[in-house]
Order: structure tokens, then C-alpha cells, then sequence
């Protein structure tokens, strides 16, 4: 089984409007869309719609908590999740003229009882699971809850990390794959990196620390993936760009999909470009059929060390 993390869950509210954002002024949106989000229940969903099942976990809390678990189970996803006082946030997203303003809610405390609830949870994983650890991690838990959650893995689980800057690099063990962007690999090092040898190198930083694969995201420049023995780059299917949030989840369900179908890593990376360009051409989440179209416009270049 497939378990997807969400410590940081929340009701995203998505606005479009046809001009830009205009403070102080009445904005009227011409599209809205309202569903349960959170980095990892955006992989459990995008695997949904790749026919592949996997169960979300996580914290939710209050009215909003409530709501999550009802949009995931009108999607028939399974979740497990520890339920805490207060309220899960609501994150806002306003898209005016395709510029970009987000507004994030704030979280409830997670306690020190509901965390050993969590853990012990994922301790009870089984071999062969996959537990995919994405997302923000709140203020009332370790910076390092990723890397000690997968430590207490006993079983034999890939373990898929998605997370940023000092959290990606203090939370890793063990992983099956990490999934950086360029922005947040050039804040990572501090460098401009502009070049793909410039990009590999920095790349090798993971690998060094035991990551079996990094998938790179680049925007309208695509996408890398480095393990120890290649590279590959991927190309771009063309798209009108409408919404780039939840596109790296989308990524990152779209090589767990291949995974665990028995893709070649080829394949796989394939599949997750197609999945993360479908939902960046798209008001919501990647969907089936769009994904299978991008799947076949996509070129993957090699390159062995």
C-alpha cells in the first residue's frame, strides 16, 4: 500500500479572475474551485486518477478537517487520519491574468499524544509499502519529524521525500527518490546554476547522501532525473499554462504510479512530467486522459556516466 503524509493539510480555495489582482478594490472571480489539499493528499489524488490506490494520513481538525475526509472519500480514497482540536487551515489562492497571490491559513498545535499516535502508525508499515512524506512541517513538531518518522520505519518501505530548503536536506534517509525544483535548489546552494552540469553537480549532493533518485523540475525548461548511473532529461508538452499549484505533487504521484506498475525509469520519469504538465494545463489535478495524451508528445534523452 501506498501512504501518503500530509502533516500540514488544509482547504484550498482557488479564485480566477480575468484582470489582475487589485488591493482595496472589489475582485470578482470568474472560476472558483474549493478542495482538500495538502502536498500529499494531492499524490493520493493524482494516483487516483492513474488507477492506483493508496491511503492518506496526516492531521485534520474541526469543520475543516471534516471536509477533507468527505472530499477524499467522494473520490473513494481511503485515509487514516489523527484528529487534533482547533481547525485545519484554509489556504487561499487568487490567479488574476495569470499572476499568482497566495494566502496560507494557519495550522492547529500538533501534541505530543497525537504525534506518537501518528508514529506509531507508521511503524506498523509493511514491507513492500511506499510512504511518501511531503509538504510543509508545522512549527509544533520537529524541523526533522521527516527523517525521524522514516527512522521509525521498521519494515522494508520505500520512502518518498518532497519537501524544501533545509527540510529536504535535514529529513533524508533512505529515500527512493527527492523531487527539488530550480528555484529551490539555486536557494539550497546559492548559486544560479544555469547550466545543466552545473545543475547535475549539485544534484550528486543527494545521491552522496543516499538517495536512490532525484527528479528535478524546471518549469518551461522540463524536467532531470539523476540517479547513480544516468541522466535524464525531459522535454516539455506544449500547453497553456493555468494553474502551477499541486503540479510537483502531481510529479511525484506520476513516478510512483510507473513504480509501482513496473514502468522502466524512463517510463516512469515520463509519466511524471505528463502528470505534472497536466495539471499546470488544468484548473485542478491531473486527469487520466490528459496525462495519457502528454505521455506520448514527451522525449526523455539519456546520458550514462
Amino acid at each position: 500500500m501506498i501512504y501518503t503524509l500530509t502533516l500540514n493539510p488544509a482547504l484550498d480555495y482557488d479564485m480566477y479572475l480575468k484582470d489582475d489582482l487589485q488591493a482595496e478594490h472589489l475582485n470578482l472571480a470568474h472560476e472558483v474551485n474549493y478542495r482538500a489539499g495538502g502536498k500529499g493528499i494531492n499524490v493520493s489524488k493524482v494516483l487516483k486518477n492513474l488507477d492506483v490506490e493508496s491511503t492518506a494520513i496526516g492531521f485534520v481538525a474541526g469543520f475543516v478537517g471534516d471536509f477533507i475526509i468527505r472530499d477524499l472519500q467522494k473520490d473513494n480514497i481511503k485515509s487514516e487520519f489523527v484528529e487534533l482540536e482547533g481547525n485545519t487551515r484554509i489556504n487561499v489562492k487568487v490567479n488574476g491574468n495569470d499572476k499568482e497571490t497566495e494566502l496560507t491559513g494557519v495550522s492547529p498545535e500538533i501534541t505530543s499524544e497525537k504525534l506518537q499516535e501518528l508514529t506509531s502508525k507508521i511503524s506498523d508499515l509493511k514491507d513492500e509499502d511506499i510512504l511518501v512524506l511531503s509538504g510543509s512541517i508545522p512549527a509544533s513538531v520537529s524541523s526533522k519529524i521527516y527523517k525521524e518518522l522514516s527512522e521509525n520505519v521498521k519494515a522494508n518501505v520505500e520512502i518518498v521525500l518532497d519537501t524544501r530548503g533545509n527540510l529536504l536536506q535535514d529529513n533524508i534517509h533512505n529515500n527512493l527518490f527527492v523531487k527539488p525544483n530550480i528555484h529551490e535548489l539555486r536557494e539550497m546552494f546559492n548559486e544560479k546554476l544555469e547550466t545543466k552540469a552545473e545543475i547535475v553537480e549539485k544534484c550528486k549532493f543527494f545521491l552522496d547522501k543516499g538517495v536512490k533518485n532525484v527528479i528535478l523540475s524546471r518549469g518551461g525548461e522540463g524536467a532531470l532525473l539523476l540517479n547513480k548511473d544516468f541522466v535524464l532529461e525531459a522535454s516539455v508538452p506544449k500547453g497553456q499554462l493555468i494553474n502551477s499549484i499541486g503540479a510537483g505533487d502531481s510529479m511525484v504521484a506520476g513516478f510512483i504510479a510507473g513504480f509501482v506498475k513496473g514502468l522502466s525509469p524512463e517510463d516512469s520519469f515520463r509519466l511524471a512530467v505528463a502528470s505534472g504538465s497536466a495539471t499546470a494545463y488544468s484548473y485542478g489535478l491531473a486527469e487520466k486522459d490528459l496525462v495519457n495524451k502528454l505521455y506520448s508528445e514527451i522525449e526523455i534523452t539519456k546520458e550514462t556516466f
